[in-house]
Order: structure tokens, then C-alpha cells, then sequence
């Protein structure tokens, strides 16, 4: 496991304490510290030592997501709850989860079509395109395009492919463009 390094610095930084200092609070060679704030491994004993000196979780200090990804579950709840909400943004996998369970949806309205007749169907399809719409924005702007891409899904025969693969498009590291893709 790694140590969240920016974090270890701006903990040491923010109490004013040299990496010597830090490391006879927590009984660590000053090798280590220097070592720790660099990025390298830390390993258990270490990291329980510096939770303490600092007062923190532990887990706290660790590099990678805060958060770990959610369920699928978690994820089609969530894109459910924010169904109508346009802002934002939605990472790829929760996306495709969401559509996922669009798509139940859809397939389970169809079933009922089959044996009520449409008004199912219809219903399920007004219920679900507003919520679609609003994913598809978040998703977009989360790829660093522009929501109004989703426009080419009214072009005939490939327009719904192209917005399909428009949305696989990996996060953007920095803040979205406003812009159209090039």
C-alpha cells in the first residue's frame, strides 16, 4: 500500500513540524519520513504510527479513491435519485450501470406490452427519457464534452451509435471544456 504523500506533508506542514520532528513523535527513522513523503510503500506499523501522531484514520492516509467504487446496485440508485438533475458530472462505470438498468426497465415494460398492449411500454419510455437525457448530460460533460453532442442520437441510422461511443469515452482529467470535441 501506498501513502497519500501530499497528504503526510500538509498533516506534518499544517502542525509545523520538521520531518525530524514527525519522526521522534512517531518512534520512525527520518529515512522513513523522508522515504513516506516521497510516494513510497508504507507499511502497517508505520502507518498505525503516523495515524497516531496525527490523530487521524488510518486509512486516511492512503493513496488511491477515498471513496471505492460503488456497487451496481449503488450505482442505478444513484443514477435514479438523480434522475432530473442536469449538473454535475457521472463517471463512465456508474453510467453504464444506470443504462443497465434503463434498459431492465424497458425490456420488463415490453414484457407487459406483450400481454396489456402498449400503454405499458409508453409509459416505462416517457418515465425513463428525461432521466436518460440527464445522465447522458452528466456523462458527457464527466468525458470533457459538450451535453449538446447528444443532439446527434436525432441523426438517421448512425447517430445513436455515435453518441453510444461518444459516451465510452474516459473521464477527463481536468476540469470539463465547455467546448465542443475535436
Amino acid at each position: 500500500m501506498h501513502i497519500n504523500s501530499t497528504r503526510l506533508r500538509e498533516l506534518r506542514n499544517a502542525r509545523q513540524w520538521s520531518q525530524e520532528q514527525l519522526a521522534r513523535l512517531s518512534g520512525l527513522n527520518l529515512r522513513t519520513i523522508q522515504r513516506l513523503e516521497s510516494g513510497a510503500r508504507i507499511s502497517m506499523e508505520s502507518l498505525r504510527a503516523l495515524a497516531a501522531v496525527f490523530e487521524v484514520p488510518a486509512e486516511s492516509l492512503l493513496a488511491g479513491e477515498p471513496n471505492p467504487r460503488p456497487s451496481a446496485l449503488q450505482a442505478m440508485r444513484e443514477g435514479v435519485l438523480r434522475g432530473l438533475e442536469f449538473t454535475g458530472t457521472t463517471p463512465r462505470a456508474e453510467f453504464w450501470w444506470f443504462a443497465l438498468a434503463v434498459a431492465m426497465v424497458l425490456a420488463f415494460a415490453q414484457l407487459l406490452a406483450e400481454a396489456m398492449g402498449p400503454l405499458p411500454l409508453q409509459i416505462a419510455s416517457l418515465a425513463v427519457l428525461l432521466p436518460w437525457i440527464a445522465a447522458c448530460t452528466r456523462r458527457l460533460r464527466d468525458a470533457g464534452l459538450n451535453p449538446w453532442w447528444q443532439l446527434i442520437s436525432l441523426a438517421p441510422v448512425g447517430g445513436i451509435l455515435v453518441l453510444l461511443y461518444l459516451l465510452t469515452y474516459p473521464t477527463k482529467a481536468d476540469s470539463p471544456v465547455e467546448a465542443s470535441a475535436g
